[in-house]
């Protein structure tokens, strides 16, 4: 069963299933990548979650891991070298003082002041591909709004011009597949494009990736690779994550007869998008940890080197933290998830995150508040390591 930790043929909440007879089976579970690479995967419950995502000792230096990979790979006859795209040197993959420093020159594009200048777009972008959706016909929401809001936001945010951002998105989700035939060519292509972007004179100053370039904190400046990585990190966050919770948002309201409900009291929408985010987060486990010296998880010792992916929907979905945490409610008492992270590595982007999930929800059901799900089997989920989203999500939109 651990295979299904980091992949799988499941339809919808499928893996809520393999994640929490894990956490019930044990803290730790042996798992090996399609590119051959061997970890575990840890799940626990919510209070030891947040204990591990800010132990010093699990490591997100990029340098070490990139090494432990390499090392696992050159083993088994592999001769990938480049692991710059998802293990760059980016402050995702970065411990202090390091990951301080890049995070404070990209903290200004997403503090709660950015975001609420960007709530006004948000809706216009929102509104727009609400308003072009076909009544009574089914249509897959995924394709029509999911994917497109964030892609569209980040994209205006970054300064990645809107002719590129299709291309964009299809590397992104190659890239992610983890599958090493076709992530990456992915992953070098989409670092090439994000170094023509970084060095054009065309660049948009006043974007995120012009203040990047710009920036300089008394002499500071970010390298050419921090850039890269930089790039990679705000794309595939700011893009794949967010049209995940869009998504599931979406399918958790309609599939729980909650969309009519929101329909009329638009104060629900907030409350459905956390819940959706405890209860069925985007984000299945949070990025790639090594361990620096050798520790215990739950009782049970983890060697030095060992690279760890920690499970975020098994630990907001811990029973010792909610009551009925298996179920989907929105009345719940208790509150509380890791589905942004915890600690120093919280997500930078959870603010827009949650207002894009918000605008597009709120959109949807007011317009059509008599929208259902398509007939047939529940959605297909493209399971990964790191991301669980639907595929598609078909349904007829009702007024």
């Amino acid at each position: 069963m651990s295979h299904l930790l980091i992949g799988g043929e499941l339809r919808a909440r499928e893996h809520h299933r393999i994640e929490d007879d894990a956490r019930a089976e044990g803290p730790l579970h042996a798992v090996t990548l399609p590119n051959g690479v061997e970890m575990q995967v840890v799940t626990v419950g919510l209070e030891l979650t947040r204990q591990l995502l800010v132990d010093q000792r699990l490591s997100k230096d990029s340098a070490r891991l990139q090494r432990e990979i390499k090392r696992q790979l050159t083993a088994r006859g592999s001769t990938q070298e480049n692991l710059a795209g998802l293990f760059g040197p980016s402050m995702l993959n970065s411990d202090n003082p390091q990951h301080a420093r890049l995070r404070a020159l990209a903290v200004q594009a997403f503090n709660g002041r950015a975001v609420q200048r960007l709530a006004p777009r948000v809706e216009e972008i929102t509104a727009e591909l609400v308003g072009g959706l076909p009544e009574g016909r089914e249509v897959d929401l995924v394709e029509r709004v999911a994917v497109p809001v964030p892609l569209h936001v980040i994209g205006e945010v970054l300064g990645v011009p809107e002719g590129d951002r299709g291309r964009v998105r299809v590397l992104i989700e190659t890239m992610m597949s983890m599958v090493p035939e076709v992530s990456q060519p992915a992953s070098d292509e989409l670092g090439g494009y994000f170094h023509a972007l970084l060095t054009s004179k065309s660049l948009d100053e006043e974007s995120l990736f012009g203040a990047l370039v710009a920036a300089d904190d008394g002499g500071d400046r970010l390298s050419h690779d921090e850039l890269i990585a930089m790039a990679f990190l705000l794309v595939v966050a700011g893009h794949e994550t967010s049209a995940g919770l869009i998504a599931n948002v979406v399918h958790d309201a309609l599939d729980n007869d909650l969309w009519a409900k929101a329909a009329m009291d638009p104060g629900l929408v907030p409350v459905l998008v956390e819940e959706t985010l405890r209860h069925n987060p985007p984000v299945r486990s949070a990025t790639h940890r090594i361990a620096t010296e050798r520790v215990e998880i739950g009782g049970v010792p983890v060697e030095a080197g060992t690279v760890l992916l920690i499970n975020l929907g098994a630990a907001g979905r811990c029973p010792e933290a909610h009551d009925r945490a298996d179920r989907y409610l929105v009345d719940r008492k208790t509150t509380g998830h890791v589905a942004f992270g915890y600690g120093p590595h919280f997500c930078l982007g959870s603010g827009l995150a949650r207002l894009e999930a918000e605008t597009v929800l709120r959109h949807l059901t007011s317009r059509f508040p008599r929208t259902t799900c398509s007939a047939g089997e529940p959605p297909e989920v493209t399971h990964s390591d790191i991301m669980a989203s639907l595929k598609s999500l078909p349904v007829v939109l009702g007024r």
